[in-house]
């Protein structure tokens, strides 16, 4: 059967609720590699329920880049290390792309770095165009406590927030933040209270910031998604 009828099978009544999404995400990718390789031929095999993309028409070849749906959209990839870079024999790259764009660069780069297409002028073309490429900043919109509880009640200098972040892929994520300054603020309230014995130690927030102002939150949001997702740059809590 061809991929496509492989993948589809995994959609009929009898299937699970995620052999169903794997189904319709692995659709979708193939979708996405025929659109974009349209010079190049690639061989696919299926491992389970993983996709093993390869260079030549030959299944018992080394494997060049795994991909697997992993849910939410989100796929996993792996690829072997050329033997010349590998620190040890078999050493793998393993990354995880959150949308179907990001999967499209992902693939460019793990065929590439895998040297499994060697001296394919389209891939050659594609892998350059993503290295010229300014990265895009993730898109997000913040809810901000200090706007909407009390506006002129806020020392934005010296105080703490709840924020919301919301992601436009649909990911949500509630940050507690306080300023530099009221760390002191929260110690000396602790030594009059007796809280945290007497101001030992203090349970930290999930962000510092220097000030409560839309402009500062904004910038260091945008700085931490350049890191990586929030839930790994920051406390996994926060997703």
């Amino acid at each position: 059967m061809t991929l496509e009828e492989f993948y589809r099978e995994l959609m009929n009544v009898d299937s699970t609720f995620i052999e169903n999404e794997i189904g319709k995400a692995m659709l979708e990718f193939i979708s996405m590699v025929n659109l974009t390789f349209t010079k190049t031929i690639l061989y696919g095999v299926t491992s389970h329920y993983s996709l093993v993309i390869q260079a030549t028409d030959n299944w018992e070849d080394d494997w060049s880049v795994t991909v697997n749906s992993i849910g939410d959209k989100r796929f996993q990839f792996e690829y072997q290390m050329p033997e010349e870079q590998s620190p040890w024999k078999y050493a793998v790259i393993k990354g995880e792309a959150n949308t179907m764009d990001e999967a499209k660069d992902f693939l460019i780069i793990a065929m590439t770095e895998s040297k499994g297409w060697v001296n394919n002028k389209e891939l050659k073309k594609l892998y350059g165009q993503l290295k010229g490429r300014k990265p895009e900043s993730k898109k997000f919109t913040l809810w901000l406590e200090f706007e909407e509880v009390e506006p002129a009640s806020w020392n934005k200098e010296n105080d703490f927030c709840n924020i919301h972040v919301d992601m436009e892929d649909g990911r949500h994520y509630g940050l507690i933040i306080w300023t530099y300054a009221y760390l002191e603020t929260a110690i000396e309230e602790d030594k009059k209270t007796g809280q945290n014995l007497n101001a030992l130690y203090q349970k930290p927030p999930d962000l510092f910031v220097k000030e409560l102002t839309r402009e500062c939150i904004e910038k260091a949001i945008e700085d931490l998604l350049k890191i990586g997702d929030l839930e790994k740059v920051l406390n996994p809590g926060i997703l």
